[in-house]
């Protein structure tokens, strides 16, 4: 199982300190005299975000499948019950009680890492989420601007 560091690194799309500065950029009301092109932005950079949610939303999917088989993995291995291979490369002598196992699987490093990696994309689908609530408040946001200024202008 690789690191977490190791991990983001591989992305070939961006981490969450990447998508909170582009959500800076993006959720920002560029031009007040132009708030139709403003609006018309909303589309693309929805459009962005849901992109990269359904991307975090398959790696998720992902590592709760490979956390399933690990956790298989360790329960066979702190069990007793790994093919004799296993423990030539990774010894393991105490005889664990089985309701002592989760203990010992959901304290093992590399279950700890896959646990961590499956948080962080929890909270990156989270944050998505948010933005892209924002980008639909960001619509509501234009339009109430477009109406004060009618209302300044003595239009309603």
């Amino acid at each position: 199982i690789k690191t977490l560091l190791t991990f983001l690194k591989e992305l070939y799309f961006m981490n969450l300190d990447q998508l909170k500065e582009e959500a800076r950029k993006d959720l920002i009301i560029e031009n007040e005299e132009q708030l139709g092109s403003e609006s018309l932005k909303n589309q693309k950079i929805k459009t962005k975000y849901l992109d990269q949610r359904s991307r975090f939303q398959l790696l998720l999917q992902k590592a709760n499948g490979d956390y399933q088989r690990m956790y298989r993995e360790k329960w066979e291995y702190y069990g007793g019950k790994s093919d004799a291979k296993v423990y030539v490369a990774k010894p393991f002598d105490l005889k664990v009680l089985k309701y002592d196992l989760a203990m010992y699987i959901t304290s093992d490093e590399e279950v700890i890492a896959l646990m961590d990696k499956i948080g962080y994309l929890e909270t990156v689908i989270k944050y998505l989420e948010g933005i892209i609530k924002s980008i639909d408040n960001r619509g509501w946001d234009i339009k109430n601007a477009i109406e004060w200024k009618k209302f300044e202008a003595g239009m309603i």
